[in-house]
């Protein structure tokens, strides 16, 4: 028995299901095919011009199978799947009839075979250990790379030969494109440079030289303001004295502001590894609220929806104010 959750098991489906076959006279790739070896469930699926596999460890060490679903049942098998909560534990278990998976409410046997699958291993270790050694450049098809949008939210590369596979590397991902046949002109990177050499200017120096790009998106950019916040906060509430209750008050705050900046970027990590997906389109949500200025009426809500009472909340802290206040007129008597 394989135990894995539904949202690991979705998002292996997802990555790799734009590269199965359409042809269903090939049944070992008209699928995607799993392979569990003990550590890690892998997904695969190729239909000869793209590969990719993607994979997620398990919740432990279990028994190694394989099993091949086929394309006609992976629709009603993924719309099952996304019944369930991202969290809720599956175990898999191959067996004669097909993959049989089981929840909380019952066992279902998804229609899967054993067939004889591409020996991938070899296939990818040669292509991650292979040099460069051309300066030809290689031609892909645009349609294929759009397959490669769900793999990751950044796709590392490599290429070696323009008649080698282009290498895609993601987090627990790796995938090859084989190239697209180029007999035009201008195959090499000295040929491209000669004929743009009329825009682009030759000699000097360029205007403003290039740099690397930073990651896009939502998430980087809250990720870095989480970071700033946090290195900010723990470095001035050592300057903040302890001498009065305005002084604790505000040390406090400063306490509190890094700890909550923290917390934030580390879960905010976390999320984005399980789903960089969920975490782009959840933080791009998160600032539209913060813009609109109403976030303690949504708060408000959410905590009863949740069955608290924030309005005990609030009367609580008014008291506890009032005492701040209260110790620290006491105070001011005392030195006056």
């Amino acid at each position: 028995m394989t135990t894995i959750n539904a949202h690991k098991l979705q998002r292996l489906i997802k990555q790799t299901r734009p590269h199965v076959s359409p042809d269903d006279t090939l049944p070992p790739i008209h699928g995607i095919r799993f392979e569990c070896d003990g550590v890690h469930i892998h997904a695969l699926a190729t239909d000869r011009y793209t590969f990719a596999v993607a994979r997620a460890k398990v919740r432990e060490e279990t028994d190694t199978w394989t099993a091949t679903i086929s394309e006609n049942d992976l629709d009603w098998f993924t719309a099952w799947l996304e019944t369930h909560e991202g969290d809720t534990i599956l175990d898999l278990a191959a067996t004669g009839d097909g993959l049989a998976v089981t929840d909380d409410r019952g066992t279902l046997v998804v229609p899967a075979k054993d067939h004889t699958f591409p020996k991938w291993q070899a296939l990818f270790r040669d292509a991650l250990t292979d040099a460069a050694r051309s300066g030809d450049m290689v031609s892909v098809d645009t349609k294929m790379l759009a397959r490669w949008k769900h793999a990751d939210t950044h796709l590392r590369t490599w290429q070696t030969e323009p008649e080698k596979p282009l290498l895609l590397v993601g987090d627990d991902f790796i995938g090859l494109q084989m190239p697209a046949r180029y007999s035009g002109d201008a195959k090499d990177r000295a040929a491209v440079l000669s004929d743009w050499s009329g825009t682009l200017g030759k000699g000097g120096k360029p205007a403003e030289a290039l740099t690397p790009l930073p990651e896009p998106g939502a998430v980087a950019e809250m990720a870095e303001s989480m970071l700033q916040q946090t290195l900010r906060s723990t470095s001035e509430m050592f300057g903040v004295g302890m001498d009065s209750v305005k002084e604790r008050r505000a040390f406090n705050a400063w306490v509190h502001s890094g700890i909550y900046a923290w917390s934030a970027y580390r879960l905010l990590q976390a999320l984005k590894k399980a789903d960089p997906d969920l975490a782009e389109s959840t933080v791009r949500d998160l600032n539209e609220q913060l813009e609109s200025g109403e976030i303690g009426e949504w708060a408000w809500d959410e905590a009863e929806a949740a069955g608290h009472n924030p309005q005990k909340w609030h009367d609580d802290y008014e008291a506890h104010l009032k005492k701040l206040d209260k110790g620290q007129a006491a105070e001011t008597t005392a030195t006056a």
